[in-house]
């Protein structure tokens, strides 16, 4: 086909089809038009009766950033939304109603309501938001019922809410009342946990006796000084100094013990060593200066002159003295060493109790130090179990006196119903018929008949002024018409 033709679709085949064959699509248009009307005179159209509703949190959770009533999470109040929509599906609620309600004519007959009633009521019963709002969103909802009459759907919608309201404070005692008891089982449990706790720790503190103050300072603070150990390093620093008094005593014991056969080794011995013995440090200070002047006058004088006998007499007196001082003096020392082995021996069996006493607390320390944080834990979760046990108390009373589901007004079903009007389901009848007939026709209808002719190529001339175009126009324009009208012909 060039691009100077064009085609044309003549519509006279169709009508001609129409006319033809009026039995083919007017038949089945007429039954089904009269199918509709009378499903129009026997349909009755439903009413959709709207509750608006409010649902608000437990006061008693109220959280820190939250005030009282309020949802924290989205998600909490979609959760209740969903349980309330549950429960106004829920057979106890739906059947309450029907018993409520009664039948929609006549009076309720034995065994009303039916299960069929009840499936049919709950097919019926829907919750929505607010328009724009998304269901669970929002604290506002809205509880519909539809039913065939009017007055009907709206003491359904007030019974179904009554029922929910009712319903959904029973369900909250119930929850109340599980929580409560299974709360008070944990306190229990924790309590007992704790008394066997306690008395473990008791059973520690009763092994170390007198010194569980120390134990607590130790467990209060490990670096800390107690009693015991200040106690400790003083008895170490006398026995340190006592064991050097007892090898002061021995030495100079055997120094004055040597000085008994040999006097001249006393005068070697050290004056440190004499402090303890005052009167033979003289004696020996004396005997030193008393050698001296013996030697200074036998250096000027013979040894018969007066003065030098005198001097070795008084010599001797000395020497007689001073043995006689160490008699006493050794006497002394051994004495001492006696007492200062007793006083070491003291101090040592002091000091291995006192260590024993520690090495006692230090085996039961991380015992006691494990009761007490089983204690403190204990504790915690004993003081958190009362809580929650308080909380649940508090909502168990309040379920019995405050209901969270609030209704906002009276249902209302507005003023036309939901379902589609008798003179729209007539019309679509009557649309519907003809659409089927004309279906029928065409699909029944002979081949020739149906046919449509075929498709007339109409040559399009070549650019032309427009005077002379416009003449052309018009006379292919009566071309066409007349050959129309002998073909009609």
């Amino acid at each position: 086909m060039s691009n100077n033709e064009q085609q044309t679709f003549p519509l006279s085949p169709f009508t001609e089809l129409i006319a033809k064959y009026p039995l083919r699509w007017g038949i089945p248009a007429l039954v089904i038009s009269l199918a509709g009307v009378v499903f129009a005179f026997m349909y009755t159209p439903k009413w959709e009766a709207s509750l608006p509703m409010i649902v608000r949190n437990e006061a008693t959770t109220k959280t820190k950033n939250q005030q009282a009533g309020e949802f924290d999470r989205l998600e909490q109040m979609q959760t209740v939304q969903e349980t309330i929509l549950e429960l106004s599906r829920s057979r106890r609620v739906v059947t309450a109603a029907l018993a409520e309600v009664g039948p929609r004519r006549g009076k309720a007959r034995q065994g009303w309501p039916t299960i069929k009633d009840v499936a049919d009521l709950r097919k019926l019963v829907a919750m929505t938001p607010p328009k724009g709002g998304v269901f669970g969103m929002t604290e506002v909802f809205y509880l519909k019922v539809r039913d065939k009459d009017r007055q009907r759907a709206i003491k359904l919608a007030s019974a179904i809410a009554r029922n929910v309201q009712n319903e959904y404070q029973v369900l909250r005692n119930r929850k109340a009342q599980s929580m409560m008891d299974e709360l008070a089982r944990g306190v229990t449990m924790a309590q007992d946990e704790l008394n066997a706790a306690t008395e473990g720790l008791s059973k520690v503190e009763t092994k170390v006796a007198g010194d569980l103050a120390e134990l607590r300072i130790l467990q209060q603070s490990p670096s800390g000084n107690s009693d015991l150990r200040v106690r400790q390093n003083a008895l170490e620093g006398e026995l340190r100094a006592g064991r050097q008094a007892a090898m002061t005593t021995e030495e100079l014991l055997r120094l004055l013990t040597d000085a008994q056969t040999n006097p001249g080794g006393l005068l070697a011995t050290p004056n440190r060593l004499l402090e303890s013995q005052p009167s033979l440090r003289r004696l020996k200070d004396g005997l030193v200066d008393a050698q001296l002047v013996t030697a200074r006058l036998q250096g000027q004088l013979t040894d018969k002159h007066p003065e030098v006998l005198a001097a070795n007499i008084a010599e001797e007196e000395i020497r007689l003295h001073l043995s006689n001082e160490l008699d006493a003096a050794v006497r002394g020392l051994r004495v001492d060493r006696k007492l200062n082995r007793a006083r070491v021996n003291q101090l040592e069996k002091e000091l291995a109790e006192l260590k024993q006493r520690l090495d006692r607390l230090a085996s039961v320390r991380a015992e006691y130090h494990n009761r007490l944080k089983e204690i403190d834990q204990l504790t915690t979760v004993l003081q958190s179990a009362q809580q929650n046990r308080s909380e649940a108390r508090a909502t168990h009373a309040a379920s019995h006196v405050a209901n969270l589901l609030t209704v906002i007004d009276q249902p209302d079903t507005g003023i036309k119903p939901v379902t589609p009007g008798r003179f729209v389901i007539i019309l679509s009848g009557i649309l519907g018929g003809l659409v089927v007939g004309l279906g029928i026709a065409f699909v029944t209808a002979p081949v020739e008949a149906a046919t449509a002719p075929a498709i007339e190529v109409v040559p399009i001339p070549a650019p032309q002024p427009k005077s002379l175009a416009a003449a052309t126009n018009v006379k292919l324009a009566l071309a066409k018409l007349n050959g129309d009208s002998h073909r009609n012909r």
